[in-house]
């Protein structure tokens, strides 16, 4: 189920397989605090990132080719990637409605700790 407390914004023009995003929604509550056992927000944040930062990574994604899984009109693709800081890996998790191609999901996005994958 979509989140209603999404932030829109629109992005640079950037290129995904065979998509055009123009812009993005963005769950930055999640994001920043990730899900509970209980499938709510966290009470601690984890990070705290702003939807600059967002944008950005998902801009720094323009021209690759990802493999992705589809779910009804839902493609869903995952990419870790070194970015912020050149020593640590992040991990985005994105969606794309092929029914509306132009924008992509954030879903979350979060530093990948050592020894994790």
């Amino acid at each position: 189920m979509k989140p209603t407390d999404l932030v829109h914004c629109p992005i640079r023009p950037t290129h995904i397989n065979s998509y055009l995003i123009k812009a993005i929604e963005v769950d930055l509550r999640h994001i920043n605090y990730g899900l509970s056992r209980t499938k709510g927000y966290g009470k601690k944040a984890r990070s705290h990132f702003k939807i600059e930062d967002v944008i950005s990574f998902f801009e720094s994604l323009n021209f690759l080719e990802i493999n992705s899984e589809n779910d009804g009109d839902w493609e869903y693709f995952v990419v870790d990637k070194v970015f912020f800081d050149q020593k640590k890996k992040y991990r985005i998790v994105f969606c794309i409605d092929q029914k509306k191609p132009e924008a992509g999901g954030v879903i979350t996005l979060f530093e990948i700790k050592r020894g994790k994958s």
